[in-house]
């Protein structure tokens, strides 16, 4: 769960915005920020090189952070967008939205597979994994930073549900109870080892079955 405090992050206050200011922000080794919310959009600059160990700290973006400010500021947000070169591996930009202390929240946080299918480790079938993401509401304080699924017992032709996902406390889980998260299938063709197998020997059987009648045919002309 996440803690209200501990991924703190320091922002100054900038009155110009654009693309040149936000240059000068960057050379200065900053990134250029906006908070937004009600009635709010607030322009502030972070320290790249702090940003990014909270970010590793906080296993990617679905973290609540708390930004605090020279001027007293003090708000609990979520990245809403984070911009970034990827050549470079420099973050350009980041979106913060405001999250009310007390009020539900609502959000996407990532989906972690544990474990290997059975049907991919006994039956030899191949995992597909329909969904990255979980989407759920809950309070800033029960705020998970992953939603795990464990796969172990997914059997060849089976799936996995949001249904099936362990619940937690204080969580909601805002897709449909159906909607498939992971799902064991055959091979590329759609059908399993066993079934190729089967049906090769279905094949060999009909062609020998021909093969005798052609040449019994043979045999009476003759």
């Amino acid at each position: 769960m996440s803690e209200l405090s501990e991924l703190t992050l320091q922002v100054s206050p900038r009155e110009k915005t654009g693309r040149n200011a936000c240059n000068s922000i960057r050379n200065a080794g900053k990134i250029p920020v906006i908070l937004y919310g009600k009635d709010l959009n607030k322009p502030y600059s972070v320290d790249d090189k702090e940003t990014r160990m909270l970010l590793r700290r906080a296993s990617g973006t679905s973290s609540l952070f708390r930004l605090l400010g020279k001027d007293g500021e003090d708000e609990l947000v979520l990245i809403k967008d984070l911009q970034k070169d990827q050549i470079k591996d420099k973050i350009l930009h980041i979106d913060f939205i405001q999250v009310t202390r007390g009020e539900d929240l609502q959000t996407k946080v990532p989906l972690v597979i544990l474990g290997e299918a059975s049907g991919v480790k006994n039956e030899g079938g191949i995992l597909e994994v329909l969904a990255n993401e979980i989407e759920i509401k809950c309070r800033p304080s029960k705020l998970p930073s992953q939603i795990d699924l464990d796969i172990s017992a997914l059997d060849l032709g089976s799936n996995l549900q949001v249904r099936d996902l362990v619940d937690i406390d204080g969580v909601t889980f805002m897709d449909s109870p159906e909607t498939m998260l992971v799902s064991c299938v055959g091979s590329a063709s759609g059908r399993s080892d066993s079934e190729d197998e089967d049906g090769s020997a279905d094949v060999e059987d009909a062609e020998e079955g021909e093969g005798s009648e052609g040449e019994t045919e043979e045999t009476k002309e003759g």
